[in-house]
């Protein structure tokens, strides 16, 4: 039996970073045997100092890393600096401010507009730890709802235009809708005024940190609205059906760009495309975990 990979995974406690990390290390482990050791890049100082000087600044005696992964400008100059001090090598989940030579791969959402290349693989969207369930989605369908951003504005009027069509299509289907840290509270309010036979209401405070996660999974399908990002590839990744509901966009920039590229390609229904064929798109679940893990895997037995 091969020994363990060991895999330092570099954190800087944001949410989403880890979640691509996680989901990364979870698809490797698949391929090959890992050991995964924990490393919080907030507590490493002058990493930048230490690379220069090819040693590392960090916590003594752990186990000699073979692969450096992390995600999160925090976590670049400690990824270089371990890279450099043992001879590991590194795979950066997004494109970095640095130049991205300095990583032995670079995971790129293709949306970033980044050329792929010899040390970068373009991904679709940004990587997360969801898959598929192997048994029946007996779950609730989901709508999604986010709110107002930099690149988003929001039309409270027009959304809930959309959702009213959506439940009227909808019918006896049971339909759990969620907000998010961005919902303004008046739409809130709006979307617990649609709670009735089939129809729930649950608040993203109230909601145990897996609850979406799991929904997901179950889910056969999520309305999510465009400018939730994250979230329309999660919802691909869990192999839902996926539907987009419309929010304006400030400006044509590479995030508002993404859902309409989307339904372009029919990954995603807009709303009047689905009542229209009452039919979803048959692609398979996203898989970009797996994709990706499969390359780093290649790139450690070479």
């Amino acid at each position: 039996m091969k020994p363990a990979t060991v895999v330092w995974r570099f954190r800087d406690g944001k949410a989403g970073h880890e979640r691509q990390t996680a989901g990364l290390l979870s698809a490797l482990a698949i391929q090959r045997p890992i050991t995964i050791i924990e490393i919080n890049a907030r507590e490493i100082s002058h990493a930048w100092w230490a690379w220069l000087r090819g040693i590392w600044p960090g916590r003594p005696g752990l186990a000699v890393p073979d692969l450096v992964v992390g995600a999160g400008s925090a976590c670049a100059w400690p990824m270089l600096a371990a890279t450099r001090a043992f001879g590991a090598r590194s795979v950066y989940l997004m494109n970095p401010s640095l130049p991205r030579g300095l990583f032995d791969l670079c995971l790129v959402p293709r949306h970033d507009g980044v050329p792929a290349g010899a040390r970068v693989m373009l991904t679709e969207g940004v990587l997360n730890d969801l898959v598929p369930s192997s048994g029946p989605r007996t779950g609730a369908t989901l709508m999604l709802v986010g709110g107002p951003s930099r690149h988003h504005r929001w039309d409270e009027g027009g959304l809930l235009g959309q959702i009213d069509r959506l439940l009227a299509a909808l019918g006896e289907t049971s339909l759990v809708i969620t907000d998010s840290r961005r919902t303004p509270p008046s739409t809130t309010a709006q979307l617990m005024q649609r709670v009735g036979d089939g129809v729930h209401f649950v608040s993203h405070a109230s909601c145990g940190p897996d609850w979406l996660r799991e929904a997901l999974m179950r889910a056969p399908a999520a309305w999510v609205t465009a400018d939730s990002v994250s979230m329309l590839f999660e919802a691909l990744s869990a192999g839902c059906a996926v539907g987009v509901l419309e929010v304006p966009a400030r400006r044509a920039d590479r995030i508002t760009r993404i859902a309409p590229t989307l339904l372009a390609e029919s990954r995603v229904l807009s709303l009047g495309q689905w009542q229209a064929t009452g039919k979803w798109p048959q692609h398979p679940p996203l898989a970009e975990a797996t994709r990706c893990a499969v390359r780093v895997a290649a790139e450690l037995a070479r």
